[in-house]
């Protein structure tokens, strides 16, 4: 799964009227979505200004993270304020189920990797992808290229919730 979420946005949209507030992320959201459908994947969620992507594959989910970036990049001045993301990888095993009362009802994606590519989130600058030992691992067998674009960030992080382990994670600056 990819996380993905706007770095800086409270300073963007601070003072705009709501209308154009509301144009700069659906901008962004833009770019994300246009990302994800083109490398198999999907947005499961979009909060505020993040969402939640799922992909086919490891390879699939780092190329349309690459995407994104490369496309918030070649951004034209003309459309409003250059957008950077920061973005998030990891893998592991997740429950689709339904969560919620007869009233109110939604499709969760659950499990700790969820949780944890939501907390690497913040670990990285503005334009940064951030990835758990676990993706880079497969890149390196998938597409060697790509893992060796990844650098392993020089210490081992304690994340809020995981505790109980050190978390090794790499990074494309």
């Amino acid at each position: 799964m990819l996380f993905v979420d706007i770095a800086g946005s409270t300073p963007l949209v601070v003072g705009l009227p709501p209308e154009e507030a509301l144009a700069l992320v659906q901008r962004f959201m833009g770019v994300v979505t246009e990302a994800a459908l083109a490398y198999c994947g999907d947005v499961k969620d979009y909060e505020g200004d993040g969402a939640l992507l799922y992909f086919e594959s490891v390879l699939e989910a780092t190329q349309a993270a690459l995407a994104i970036r490369d496309a918030l990049e070649r951004q034209p001045a003309s459309e409003g304020p250059v957008l950077h993301a920061r973005q998030s990888l990891d893998v592991g095993s997740v429950v689709i189920g339904v969560i919620g009362t007869p009233l109110r009802r939604s499709v969760a994606l659950i499990g700790p990797s969820i949780n944890l590519a939501a907390r690497l989130l913040k670990q990285i600058p503005p334009g940064g992808i951030v990835a758990t030992e676990a993706i880079v691992a497969r890149l390196r067998e998938q597409a060697p290229e790509i893992a060796g674009r990844f650098r392993l960030l020089p210490e081992r992080l304690e994340l809020r919730g995981f505790e109980r382990e050190v978390v090794t994670a790499y990074s494309i600056p």
